[in-house]
C-alpha cells in the first residue's frame, strides 16, 4: 500500500493528523471550560474526543513512519560484510606512540649509550666472575 502513496501525501496525512491532535486538545479544554460555567463537576471526557484523539494519534505515527525515510536494518554486520577487516579494524583515535614500551627499545635515548658496570657502581671483576660460574 505503501507503494501507491507518494511522499507528499503521507506527509499531508500527517500534517493533517497534527492538526487534529491540536484541535482535540483545544477542544477538551473548552469542554472543561463549559463544565466550570455550569458549575459540574469534571467526570470524563465526551466520547467523541476520546475517538477523534485516538484515530488521531495512530494515523500521526502511521504517517511519521513513511515521512521518515526508509528504514535499515538494525544489525551493524549488514553494512560491513562488505568490509575487510583492516578497514572495519581501523581505528586511529586509539593510536597510542607514547607508550612506556619504547623503554625496553635499545635505541631509546636514555640507554643509548652503553652503561658500563663501574659506572653503575658494581666490580667488574667481582661480576665476570659470577657470569663465568
Amino acid at each position: 500500500m505503501s507503494a501507491l502513496i507518494s511522499q507528499s501525501t503521507y506527509k499531508f496525512i500527517c500534517i493533517a493528523s497534527l492538526l487534529s491532535l491540536l484541535h482535540c486538545a483545544y477542544s477538551a479544554a473548552q469542554h472543561r471550560f463549559y463544565l466550570r460555567l455550569i458549575e459540574e463537576p469534571f467526570t470524563r471526557l465526551p466520547v467523541d474526543i476520546v475517538l477523534q484523539t485516538l484515530i488521531s494519534l495512530v494515523v500521526l505515527v502511521y504517517s511519521a513512519s513513511f515521512v521518515a525515510g526508509e528504514f535499515r536494518p538494525i544489525r551493524g554486520d549488514h553494512l560491513s560484510s562488505k568490509k575487510s577487516w583492516d578497514t572495519v579494524g581501523n581505528c586511529p583515535s586509539f593510536y597510542s606512540f607514547e607508550h612506556r614500551g619504547k623503554t625496553l627499545s635499545p635505541t631509546y635515548g636514555a640507554f643509548a649509550h652503553r652503561l658500563s658496570a663501574s659506572d653503575i657502581g658494581y666490580d667488574e671483576a667481582a661480576l665476570t666472575e659470577v657470569a663465568q660460574d
